[in-house]
């Protein structure tokens, strides 16, 4: 093989190692602080419930956002920082209460949204006499909301919670 593929190759693989997807396929994913991110998919995600609540012949258009949140917020359990169960990363006592403390905030906040949602709906369809079809649509907003919620306030939570650590090279650079 020539130099220059040699060379192009190595680009290659460098390129590849950058995005991180060989990392997660090696079991060895780098846990990142994703403060922004899940706030941007509540926000998405509750601007489209609230759409679709306010406006019921825009339900669709709510829901597109409500999906546009879902789609974000399914990809941060994989990427922030709370270790999942079962994996073949380490796991201490401080990741165990923190991705404990994690889960118990997401649960009280799916739990609050949905008795909250459930009677919201409820109480508008009949004040706004809805038909049958449009408290469908509603309620099948509210449970991709409710998933949305799920994968999002752990993440939230945890990142919020604890300050990232510098990286280990990061470290020997400012030591020496």
């Amino acid at each position: 093989m020539s130099r220059f593929n040699e060379r192009f190759f190595t680009r290659l693989d460098a390129a590849a190692e950058r995005t991180g997807v060989p990392a997660v396929a090696r079991g060895q994913a780098r846990r990142r602080h994703l403060r922004w991110v899940p706030i941007v998919a509540l926000a998405v995600a509750s601007a489209g419930m609230i759409i679709g609540l306010v406006r019921v012949e825009r339900v669709n258009a709510g829901y597109a956002l409500i999906m546009l949140g879902f789609a974000i917020a399914v990809l941060l359990p994989i990427f922030g920082p709370l270790k999942p169960w079962g994996s073949a990363e380490r796991v201490d006592e401080f990741d165990r209460a923190l991705r404990a403390r994690a889960m118990l905030a997401g649960f009280a906040a799916v739990s609050m949204a949905a008795f909250a949602g459930i009677w919201l709906v409820v109480g508008l369809g009949i004040i706004g006499d809805w038909p049958r079809l449009a408290i469908l649509d509603q309620l099948r907003s509210l449970g991709f909301y409710l998933i949305t919620l799920h994968s999002a306030v752990p993440t939230l939570h945890a990142s919020w919670a604890t300050r990232p650590v510098a990286e280990d090279d990061e470290i020997g650079e400012v030591c020496s």
